[in-house]
């Protein structure tokens, strides 16, 4: 035995002696309870061991047994918990007291019997091992730490105190001034900003300037970044297909949201279940759009149901890491490991959200909505100006009673897989099939059925809406629209397989009918084709003309698009079927662009298919309401109108006017779209998943909480909007300390717990646990208000010291968990580009829109770099030269610049980057396009300063780090100044390459080449 053993147990010797015999149930079991059983209980048995019963502990676990009773010293509990080994018990926190030490030895001493012992100990020990766990009670307000004026202060100082350290002094004003414009906008000050805030009284600057940056729009940019970045926002869907997206309207709400500084408990309602509330907004509805930035499964083969699943799996594993702060996806195959979240208590939360349709509405910004209005104003007018002109339209309606509504058989299929391009076809349970899965730009799904029928005189096709369509379909196009370019019918014997489809008997149509015929239209460029090949759209009768390059389209214009269409095509001649005869029906639909990693598919979406054996068929087709409503003797309103809009579409004396209308029509704005949540009329059954697996349901669960959160309140809403607000309650014990610790997070690189998105029993413990839940309750009580938050940070000395630090703190507190300095931060990536662009006074600040693409390497979207060939439209004069934020993100192509520092590619949530320092970083900021553009406008601007080179390198310098240059720097940079001159004179350098051909070309080369170095300096990229 060493030195220190011998020590050691002189130490706790006295201790020993002095202790009675212990009694287990009384002296020992409740220091098991309180330190031992979270990692050797019921969920969790690290190194095979439980302590949670005497059989467990008389066991032991992979290395033996851990206690000889009688004989403390041979005991390896004894030596865990004492420190003897290598190892000590328990691994985190603090260790056992001295007395607790010399409890469990005297006990093993004396026998390790286990006095007093009932069975039903386990369960109580196993339950108080999660309750008395800190993140999962309310946090209760502490006492702050007397002697100083902000509590931040109090109890960093007090942590301070008990390590022996101090505080670090305050920053100076040029460095605040940088600190805080970087940290709430994500821009640098101008030189002018600075000049400013040096010339304000001591006493006054700081809160101004900070005020000055909470109320700039740039904030809600600067601090969405993170909201998207633990939403997984990216702007295509993933996986191989790796499909634009449109979904820059949610982008834009965090942002507005973050600038009005909307309370964070209604920021999470709206996000989880906006679409419910009352009278629901546009905004409110977009917001839902949180739940919907998960990937998207589109490749050829795939199963949509099982797509779904994954990303119901997603959007949990995203409300417990960046919501609740804890890591409930481990549940999804079997109880958690580590936290009192079951599989059950799993599936049970997943309820709430598991109702829902994976909707894409159409979205409008403020300026298209006034000119929505108008328009539809306008053709309201002219309809009501038409219908007051002709009161009488007895005899119209009188004729539409006459059309003859014949009997139609519904028809089920089955579908050739190998002719539906991969496209999958999921029965509706109404007859009907939606169309999901893969979507081919071109192909002709056939589809073969034994109809009851045995005589088919006409065949009618539904196209039906469907909330799970873009804009609500009917169709699959990015506009909810489809294009049939042919359909055909053919028959044989029932033997006769599919494959042979060319053998089959093949019917003539005669004529066609529908309820929408749009004028001939050349196919739109959303769609295009390759070469100088035209296509066409208009009426139904392209579908019937057996014509690859025509197609009937139900695209009406805006509003009109995306409804309920229907087609009748009668047979040249009645089909009489022999017995055992079966039908087969292709949809051809040959109208897609020439590229499926685009959207440019053209096809149904959801139909329904009926043929019919009568000879009396209609001339028109009158919509199921206008005939119900034409049996009314009062019909009702909704009725009338359904009669009035039928008599516009359609009768002789509208002809005219119907020509005016279609020009208002099509006058509306078509608007943009926006994946979100809309909840299905009728609920989905939800089921524990046998190991997380789609295909192995077991029995289902109803809605509800787990138990050792806090309660759920039914109060008769919706329940995904209950769940909503069970979420953001004041009661959560975790809500309010995940979003602040998140917060904190950016201020000093670490939170208070470094495991931002696990709070539960594996994280790590909080730095300043009473700090925590102060600043939890006063965020909180302040209404939840971010700005508010971010006040009160920025407020205490704390965050305004000095980054600057010693050996001996940077050996001793290296990842400054103490807080004895401020945190010196290499920024965002999004961040690195926006200085390089404010510095230079090329950014364009204009907020929110769709996402832009600045320049970048064409080969990038090409394969073999890209799986398939993918769209890079490189914007345009400004749109090069706006906030990173607004770059348009491939999942599977990241943009370069952002993906080098780091920024996450979008497929997974992400509450804390990694921050790497690679030599690719500083050979992107030397050479990448807009760096050097951003260098040559910054030269050019600072060669026209009044004064002398060295007024004007300082004039550079302190436009990028917002500080004067030091003696040393300037001098160092004029001589490199002169140098480029000299080199470039003596044509070294090719000027051209550097800058824009024009006046006083080698002058603003020379420049350029000298703000680059400025631009590259580490000071550049690092919040100080």
């Amino acid at each position: 035995m060493n030195i220190r053993l011998v020590l050691f147990a002189l130490l706790i010797a006295p201790l020993a002696i002095a202790q009675e015999t212990p009694f287990f149930v009384e002296d020992v079991w409740p220091i098991f309870t309180e330190n031992c059983i979270k990692c050797h209980g019921e969920r969790n048995q690290e190194g095979d061991l439980r302590l949670d019963s005497p059989d467990g502990i008389r066991t032991g676990g992979e290395f033996g047994k851990i206690v000889a009773p009688g004989n403390a010293d041979d005991s390896v509990m004894y030596e865990l918990v004492s420190g003897i080994s290598d190892e000590r018990m328990p691994p985190q926190g603090d260790p056992l007291s001295d007395e607790k030490i010399a409890t469990i030895k005297a006990w093993i001493a004396s026998g390790a019997e286990f006095d007093g012992w009932k069975p039903e100990l386990t369960a109580i020990a196993n339950s108080a091992a999660t309750d008395k766990h800190w993140a999962f009670k309310k946090p209760e307000r502490p006492t702050v730490p007397p002697a100083k004026a902000h509590p931040i202060d109090a109890f960093v100082h007090e942590r301070l105190s008990a390590e022996n350290l101090a505080p670090a002094p305050r920053a100076d004003r040029a460095t605040l001034i940088r600190r805080l414009a970087l940290d709430l906008t994500g821009l640098p000050p101008t030189p002018e900003d600075v000049d400013r805030m040096l010339a304000m009284p001591e006493d006054a600057w700081y809160a101004a300037w900070r005020e000055e940056l909470l109320a700039s729009p740039h904030y809600g940019e600067r601090w969405a970044r993170h909201g998207l970045d633990a939403a997984q926002y990216a702007d295509s869907d993933g996986f191989e297909k790796d499909k634009p997206r449109s979904v820059y309207f949610w982008r834009d709400w965090v942002v507005s949201a973050l600038n009005n500084d909307m309370p964070y408990d209604q920021f999470v309602i709206e996000q989880i279940a906006g679409d419910l509330l009352p009278n629901a907004t546009q905004d409110q509805k977009v917001a839902t759009g949180f739940l919907r930035n998960s990937m998207i499964n589109e490749e050829g083969g795939i199963h949509p149901e099982q797509f779904r699943m994954e990303a119901m799996f997603n959007r949990m594993d995203l409300i417990g890491r960046a919501v609740l702060g804890l890591t409930v996806g481990c549940a999804q195959c079997h109880d958690h490991k580590y936290d009192p979240l079951s599989h059950r208590d799993y599936f049970r939360m997943m309820a709430f959200i598991n109702n829902s349709h994976e909707a894409q509405i159409t979205v409008h910004t403020p300026e298209e909505r006034k000119t929505h209005r108008e328009v539809l104003k306008a053709i309201r007018s002219l309809e009501k100006m038409a219908l007051a002109a002709n009161p009488e339209r007895a005899p119209f309606e009188e004729s539409l009673l006459a059309e003859p509504q014949p009997d139609w058989e519904v028809l089920e299929f089955e579908f050739d897989d190998t002719s539906a391009g991969g496209q999958r076809h999921m029965p509706q349970g109404d007859g009907s099939y939606l169309a999901a899965g893969y979507a081919p730009t071109r192909f002709a799904p056939k589809m073969t059925t034994v109809p009851k029928t045995k005589r088919i005189t006409a065949l009618r096709l539904e196209l039906l809406p469907d909330k799970n369509l873009p804009r609500g379909g009917p169709g699959r196009s990015m506009y909810g629209t489809s294009a049939l370019t042919d359909i055909q019918l053919r028959w044989d014997s029932v033997e006769r397989e599919i494959r042979e489809y060319g053998k089959w008997n093949k019917v003539e149509f005669g004529s066609a009918i529908a309820d929408v015929n749009p004028a001939k239209h050349e196919l739109g460029p959303e769609w295009p084709v390759r070469g100088d090949r035209k296509k066409w759209t208009g009426g139904v009768e392209y579908a019937i003309d057996g014509k690859s390059d025509t197609a009937w389209t139900t695209d009406n214009g805006p509003l009109r698009r995306n409804t309920r269409r229907e087609a009748i095509f009668v047979l040249k001649e009645p089909l009489e079927l022999p017995a055992d005869t079966q039908i087969a029906i292709s949809l051809m639909q040959q109208h897609g662009g020439y590229n499926s990693n685009n959207n440019q598919n053209y096809n149904i979406g959801r139909f329904r298919i009926s043929v019919t054996d009568s000879d009396d068929l209609p001339d028109q087709i009158v919509p199921r309401r206008v005939r119900q409503a034409l049996t009314k003797t009062q019909p009702s309103a909704g009725q009338r109108k359904a009669l009035d809009r039928y008599w516009l579409a359609n009768a002789p004396e509208t002809t005219e006017l119907r020509t005016k209308l279609d020009e208002l029509w099509w006058k509306l704005p078509n608007g943009d779209t926006q994946l979100t949540y809309m909840e299905r009329p009728e609920p989905r059954d939800t089921h524990l998943l046998d190991r997380g697996d789609y295909l192995s349901p077991l029995e289902e669960v109803e809605a509800g909480v787990p138990d050792f959160l806090h309660d759920f309140n039914e109060t008769g809403e919706p329940k995904r909007l209950e769940f909503a607000r069970w979420l953001a309650s004041p009661d959560s014990p975790t809500t309010a300390r995940t979003i602040v610790n998140r917060v904190w997070q950016q201020y000093f690189g670490t939170g208070l717990v470094s495991t931002s998105a696990d709070f539960g029993l594996q994280g790590e413990q909080p730095s300043h646990p009473e700090m925590l839940d102060w600043l939890a309750l006063e965020f909180v009580d302040s209404g939840w208000s971010l700005k508010e938050l971010h006040r009160l940070i920025t407020d205490s000395e704390t965050y305004k010291q000095s980054s600057q630090i010693n050996s001996g703190l940077l050996e001793r507190d290296p990842h400054n968990r103490l807080l004895a300095r401020a945190t010196r931060l290499r920024v965002e990536g999004e961040v690195v580009r926006d200085i390089a662009l404010a510095s230079s006074g090329l950014l364009d600040t204009t907020l929110g829109g769709p996402s832009v693409y600045p320049p970048a390497p064409e080969y990038l979207f090409q394969p073999p770099a890209s799986y398939g060939e993918k769209v890079w439209l490189q914007g345009e004069d400004s749109q090069t030269y706006r906030r990173g934020l607004y770059t348009f993100r491939f999942r599977s192509v990241p943009y370069p610049v952002l993906q080098i520092f780091d920024a996450p590619a979008g497929n997974a949530p992400c509450t804390r980057r990694d921050v790497s320092n690679t030599p690719l970083q500083a050979l992107a900021t030397l050479n990448e396009p807009l760096f050097n553009e951003a260098a040559a406008a910054l030269g050019a601007r600072a060669m026209v300063q009044d004064g002398s080179d060295s007024a004007r390198v300082a004039y550079a310098f302190k436009s990028v780090v917002s500080r004067e240059p030091e003696y040393e720097e300037t001098a160092a940079l004029v001589k490199f100044l002169n140098r480029q001159r000299f080199r470039i004179g003596a044509g070294s350098v090719d000027a051209e390459a550097l800058v824009s051909s024009g006046d006083q070309l080698n002058e603003r080369a020379a420049w350029a080449l000298t703000v680059r170095v400025i631009l590259n300096l580490d000071e550049t990229i690092t919040r100080q």
